[in-house]
């Protein structure tokens, strides 16, 4: 066992650099930086924007749609007799980027029950967030006009009656109901509540398994390619606490990687979303239902996690070993990486649930899938199908070392190559 925690700590050691440290720390603090920007950006959004406005209509009701203008986020300023090019070349000068042109004749084809318009003209300087706002505003402003008017209209037709039943006569009454809790609020609410919080997960799943298969094989080749594997396997050590502690430390490694990107990540989220009162108030909806995660539910999905990452390692391991060098091990590592796109896309795109009988078992047999379908699992109770994915994970993995195992055993890990020959598909060769 000495032997074997000497192996471990050594590998540990190779591939937890400080240079490895230093940028993981600089990650967690460039993710942290950039929500904070694309928080301050999303914060233009919220505040109110200048606008320049032609009153050509001069009526009470031009002037109560300029009043309207104010509910809706924007501060006019109003100009008279002068066209629209006049009036661009002022937004320009104050460095405005809406001009609203209220046209004669307003008021007078608004009572005569007329199709009107109301002339927006938007500057674009550049396609940002915050540059969109002012659009975003105006739209608002002509859907409150409209509504404003069709009342006028209503009151006038149907005067014992609230406008407000005639426009909106039936309302939907929304009621969520998980694991046999209910709240009142919409489907769309809760999906885009949950999706929010844990977007990012399949996301690092995605990265740090892709990081630590790579980082494993990149070190099984580079040992073969500077002959160092030739001495570590002539000492008196057991092959199999070689193959472990090189699974093992990089599983480990990667596992630090995954905190490191997940809390960068929640900053990210938490940064650039802000703790609005709306995101409180979903966050109260979901705990009502029992769709947030517990010390207990984040203990299994790194447990999931874990094991996802030493079934990773185990299949690139076995497929290092017929790497020539570093640039050819990133190569072999294709096929586990098109196991590992499967799942994180579907992860997406689809619901685990609506697949077919098929699907399911394919899917479940791909051993990377389980991690990105515990989050969706521990949500909704379902821990049996996640200590199931647990299980089967640690079956493959150990297979995958025993394979492993019985290579590093032969004179195959150092003679093994793969090449690939003109007009031929990939051949193993083994040179004795």
């Amino acid at each position: 066992m000495r032997k074997f925690l000497v192996l471990l700590k050594k590998e540990v050691k190779s591939l937890l650099t400080p240079q490895m440290l230093i940028s993981l720390v600089t990650m967690v603090v460039l993710f942290s930086v950039m929500g904070k920007m694309v928080g301050r950006e999303t914060a233009k959004v919220k505040e109110p924007k200048e606008v320049i406005v032609i009153d050509n209509d001069n009526s009470t009701l031009s002037n109560k749609v300029i009043e309207l203008m104010k509910g809706v986020n924007l501060i006019p300023e109003v100009i008279k007799d002068v066209d629209v090019q006049e009036g661009l070349d002022e937004a320009k000068e104050k460095g405005i980027d809406t001009l609203i042109v209220i046209p004669e004749g307003f008021k007078e084809n608004v009572l005569g029950y007329k199709k009107t318009h109301i002339g927006i003209y938007t500057v674009m300087r550049s396609f940002s967030i915050s540059a969109l706002s002012s659009s975003t505003s105006t739209k608002a402003l002509i859907s409150k006009i409209s509504e404003d008017i069709s009342k006028r209209y209503i009151e006038e037709r149907f005067k014992d009656v609230d406008p407000n039943i005639i426009q909106k006569p039936v309302e939907a009454k929304n009621f969520v109901i998980v694991k046999d809790r209910m709240v009142e609020a919409s489907p769309e609410m809760i999906s885009a509540a949950v999706t929010s919080q844990n977007v990012f997960i399949p996301i690092i799943l995605m990265f740090v398994i892709m990081m630590s298969a790579q980082m494993i094989a990149s070190a099984v080749a580079m040992e073969k390619e500077n002959k160092t594997l030739e001495t570590l396997l002539t000492l008196p050590i057991k092959r199999t606490y070689i193959v472990i502690s090189k699974m093992l430390g990089a599983s480990l490694v990667a596992l630090l990687m995954s905190v490191f990107y997940m809390y960068g990540m929640k900053n990210y989220i938490g940064q650039m979303t802000g703790v609005g009162g709306g995101m409180s108030v979903s966050s109260n909806i979901l705990r009502e239902l029992g769709l947030t995660f517990t010390p207990g539910t984040y203990t299994l999905l790194g447990i999931s996690l874990f094991f996802a990452i030493l079934s990773a390692l185990s299949l690139a391991t076995i497929l290092a070993v017929y790497a020539e060098d570093v640039k050819t091990a990133q190569t072999l590592l294709t096929p586990l990486m098109v196991l590992l796109l499967i799942p994180y896309l579907l992860s997406f795109f689809t619901d685990f649930s609506s697949l077919s009988l098929v699907a399911k078992i394919l899917l479940f047999l791909i051993p990377f899938s389980h991690p990105f379908l515990a989050s969706r699992f521990l949500l909704f109770g379902n821990i049996n199908m996640v200590i199931f994915g647990i299980l089967y994970m640690a079956l493959f993995s150990i297979v995958c070392i025993i394979v492993a195992t019985k290579i590093f055993s032969s004179d195959k890990i150092l003679t093994a190559k793969l090449k690939l020959k003109r007009g031929s598909l990939f051949k193993t060769k083994f040179r004795i």
